[in-house]
């Protein structure tokens, strides 16, 4: 249950950050990586025994936000910053 909620927290602060950037990929990509490496640490701190479900979570984030953007440099900016968050 905590991974479908932090799917749509994701999916909604992906939103809301893209709104106030007017589209910026370095920064949204920069801000939403950010956030997706704590939320990632998080989960893999909380459940050390089964650490697949955040990482589907994170995947499944990953995905959607291709989808709605169809940006590749987007993509990868949040992933680099995910590994840095």
């Amino acid at each position: 249950m905590d991974n479908v909620i932090a799917i749509g927290v994701g999916l909604a602060l992906r939103t809301v950050i893209d709104k106030l950037t007017d589209s910026d990929y370095r920064l949204t990509g920069t801000l939403v990586g950010l956030w997706e490496g704590f939320v990632l640490s998080h989960f893999l701190h909380k459940n050390r025994r089964n650490p697949n479900d955040a990482y589907l979570a994170l995947a499944t984030r990953f995905v959607i936000d291709f989808l709605l953007t169809s940006s590749l440099v987007r993509l990868a900016l949040t992933g680099a910053w995910t590994v840095v968050g």
